[in-house]
């Protein structure tokens, strides 16, 4: 009988914190980013520029994506989930049938994930790059795509088959997609730029300012190439 009861419990504890806890932990945390954001526009208001020079120069959140990246220039920059194919999701998924771990609390939410590393894509007016991290902060890939090799660009909800395909999230990520090379690509991007795992300072503010100067302008170049 207990053998029976313990994957009850175990599900039932999962579907109360998936529903009724994460959802309030991520809404509270996302009002107190949001309050830093809007406290962070008034006081650089006019300056902007300025300060993003200054953050790309000496923020330890932006340092190491300025130096795996060799450019200074960065328009934006967003979290994204691990690019991967069909295989790798399955693989992924069966270590999470095993018990591995079902969640990570950071500096700027609780977000649901079944690994524990860090994606970004990095804007700028050449490239757009995708880079993989290490939980200690060791890039493990990176990939440049020449912008000026990026056809059929969009961005757009999550489908069905993205989330079966490539475990997407609906309703916390988005897509998008470009093909360069004569392939096809496709990432899953968050509307916030979460904390760089080997940075110290994962305050609010620190989050919030970050995520005002370069978030921002990543999911205002991803709006252009909306289709619904």
């Amino acid at each position: 009988m207990w053998i029976i009861a313990i994957p009850i419990v175990f599900i039932g504890l999962y579907l109360v914190y998936q529903f009724v806890l994460l959802p309030k932990m991520n809404a509270g945390q996302e009002r107190k980013l949001e309050a830093n954001r809007q406290e962070f526009a008034s006081r650089i208001a006019g300056r902007e520029e300025a300060v993003k020079q200054q953050f790309i120069q000496d923020n330890e959140h932006l340092l190491p994506l300025v130096f795996q990246t060799d450019e200074q220039d960065i328009i934006g920059i967003i979290s994204c989930q691990e690019k991967r194919e069909t295989k790798d999701f399955l693989r992924q998924q069966a270590i999470n049938m095993a018990g591995r771990a079902l969640g990570k609390l950071t500096a700027v939410g609780v977000r649901e994930l079944d690994n524990t590393e860090h994606y970004f894509l990095v804007l700028t007016p050449s490239n757009l790059h995708y880079l993989h991290y290490s939980e200690q902060g060791q890039c493990k890939e990176h990939i440049a795509f020449d912008r000026t090799k990026m056809t059929d660009m969009e961005v757009g909800k999550i489908t069905s088959a993205d989330m079966l395909k490539n475990s997407a999230f609906a309703g916390q990520t988005e897509r998008l997609s470009f093909i360069s090379e004569d392939t096809q690509y496709k990432f899953f991007f968050y509307d916030k730029l979460y904390a760089h795992p080997s940075a110290k300072d994962e305050s609010f503010e620190n989050i919030a300012e970050v995520n005002y100067l370069f978030a921002k302008p990543f999911l205002a170049f991803a709006e252009q190439y909306r289709r619904g």
